[in-house]
């Protein structure tokens, strides 16, 4: 008989959105958040930061392959590469599936690397990787290096708290200035339909800063309303350049999540 204990996240003030679960492996309450871990009947293991949905077993592909892949296939030759966020280590996971040099991951919570390393060793395995580079800072100041990348991925919780200079104007232009001159910065960008101005702000942000950009959807059962949208940006032509086969991308999507339903786009014309 299974237990009738639930996690609940409250994704709006009239939405919840619940999953069963079988034990609660992990809290903590870090300098910045907090970190819980539950291991659930459906999703397999769970990993929610300040009580929001952040990473699933289940469904945790169909996020880190649509922020990392449709950049990385864009990019004639992506050598290297900067992370922001991230610290579940599957983004990073996805960038070093290519021959890239070097990832830099900055990820300012050090305790959500260690409790992925202990509870979710199958996302984070990239960081066995000496590839890889842990920054445990702000990201908003590491923007100041002296650095250049060929991609640059966000992925950072939404645009509250500590995470809201990631989405600002002074963030844009730091991170235009880190890329080399075909680079490409992608994204998340929230849900355009429970959260309209998430998209609405990183879309003006970044046009301040890149000529070409680029919107785009996928699907996400466990995040708010299960459509989630991502922004890739560059001040070079953006199309596919290589190829890349997972559990959610391959080239047809590719092509076919830069087509937005009208609302979406009303919301960006807006």
């Amino acid at each position: 008989m299974k237990v009738d204990f639930w996690f609940s996240e409250l994704q709006n003030e009239d939405v919840k959105f619940g999953v069963r679960v079988k034990s609660h492996l992990f809290s903590k309450e870090s300098k910045y958040q907090k970190i819980d871990i539950f291991d659930t009947e459906f999703f397999g293991r769970v990993m929610v930061l300040d009580g929001c949905f952040m990473i699933t077993e289940k469904d945790e592909y169909m996020y880190q392959e649509m922020l990392t892949h449709p950049a990385m296939v864009s990019h004639p030759n992506p050598r290297n590469v900067l992370i922001i966020g991230g610290g579940d280590g599957g983004v990073a996971r996805e960038v070093l599936r290519y021959p890239v040099e070097s990832v830099d991951l900055v990820e300012i919570d050090e305790d959500v690397i260690a409790a992925s390393k202990a509870y979710l060793p199958k996302i984070a395995v990239s960081f066995e990787d000496s590839r890889l580079k842990v920054h445990n800072m702000d990201a908003f100041e590491f923007v100041d290096t002296d650095k250049s990348y060929d991609i640059i991925l966000v992925d950072s919780t939404d645009p509250i708290g500590f995470a809201a200079s990631l989405f600002s104007d002074v963030f844009y232009m730091k991170a235009q200035k880190l890329l080399k001159g075909n680079g490409i910065i992608a994204t998340q960008s929230g849900s355009p339909f429970m959260n309209p101005d998430f998209i609405k702000k990183a879309h003006r942000g970044l046009k301040g800063h890149f000529s070409n950009i680029r919107p785009y959807l996928s699907f996400v059962p466990t995040y708010p309303s299960g459509m989630w949208s991502y922004i890739m940006a560059s001040n070079s032509p953006i199309e596919i350049r290589g190829k890349f086969k997972g559990r959610y991308v391959n080239s047809e999507i590719y092509q076919s999540c830069f087509a937005l339903p009208e609302f979406v786009k009303k919301i960006l014309e807006s």
